[in-house]
């Protein structure tokens, strides 16, 4: 390991001398080197210090410029389009519900005749949760002071629990889960909310079709926290404002994310997360 560093060392102290003090037209430089040979090891120690942190600030520019930065979004939407991470998220609690699927027919098959399929629905009062098994894609939607509506597309069949825990109902792997009477629930002080750990897609853009009606984005704000590319501190950029209507894009389109769904008495949903993101376009 010393031999290295030796060699290494009378590279640069080589090089110091021939660009520096080996200058045929100015002899003087040759007597120095010549007569203080200390001097002219610590001014090769100098540069030899110079280029290591010269390198040392390239790369934690480099490091600090290539580091993902998060945002902090806070909005209130009327739709978010959710895709957990895990493949057993946290349980949907609910309160008066009422579950409709459709289930295949189980007539017998015939190619020619289209497929035929039967709506079903069941409606459980009282508390209870829904756990989702597998990958899993989940809507959230509450159109202006009305229902909530989370429609579930799941990989495996959804299981019911009531509040007692106790295993109700094994239900298709998509359902619309329709809670009704939001405002006794909270006149009761039932605060439901939702735990979120994964990638959303927060209100759409307006259309001139039907799509219009699938929710918007009312208001909210984002907010960056970058990194200093010195020190690599955390600083907060001043809020950007979200107004009706807005989309927001996240690059890459499926970001870490982490956050909180809930609603109140007010129009919509409301959901605070943390993005970890390289960009976010509005």
């Amino acid at each position: 390991m010393i031999k290295p560093l030796k060699r290494a060392f009378s590279i640069v102290r080589n090089t110091v001398l021939a660009a520096v003090i080996f200058e045929p037209e100015n002899k003087k430089f040759s007597v120095i080197s010549e007569r203080y040979p200390r001097v002219v090891n610590f001014i090769a120690l100098l540069f030899c210090i110079y280029i290591f942190f010269l390198l040392f600030l390239i790369t934690n520019i480099i490091i600090n410029t290539s580091t993902i930065g998060s945002f902090i979004l806070s909005a209130r939407t009327e739709r978010i389009e959710y895709q957990p991470e895990s493949i057993a998220p946290p349980r949907i609690a609910f309160h008066d519900a009422t579950f409709h699927w459709d289930e295949l027919s189980t007539e017998e098959f015939d190619p020619l005749a289209p497929s035929s399929s039967e709506s079903k629905s069941i409606a459980l009062r009282g508390s209870g949760s829904v756990q989702i098994q597998g990958h899993a894609h989940i809507i959230f939607s509450r159109i202006g002071k009305g229902a909530l509506h989370i429609q579930i597309k799941s990989t495996n069949p959804i299981i019911v629990y009531n509040e007692k825990d106790e295993r109700i109902h094994s239900l298709p792997s998509a359902v619309d889960v329709v809670m009704s009477d939001l405002p006794s629930l909270l006149n009761q002080g039932i605060s439901w909310k939702y735990n979120l750990d994964g990638p959303l897609i927060v209100g759409r853009v307006p259309t001139y079709g039907v799509q219009q009606l699938s929710g918007l984005l009312l208001e909210g704000e984002i907010q960056m926290i970058a990194r200093q590319l010195l020190s690599g501190n955390h600083y907060k950029v001043d809020p950007y404002k979200l107004q009706l209507g807005d989309e927001i894009q996240f690059t890459p389109q499926s970001p870490r994310t982490s956050g909180l769904l809930t609603f109140d008495a007010d129009r919509g949903l409301k959901v605070v997360a943390i993005v970890e993101a390289q960009s976010a376009t509005v």
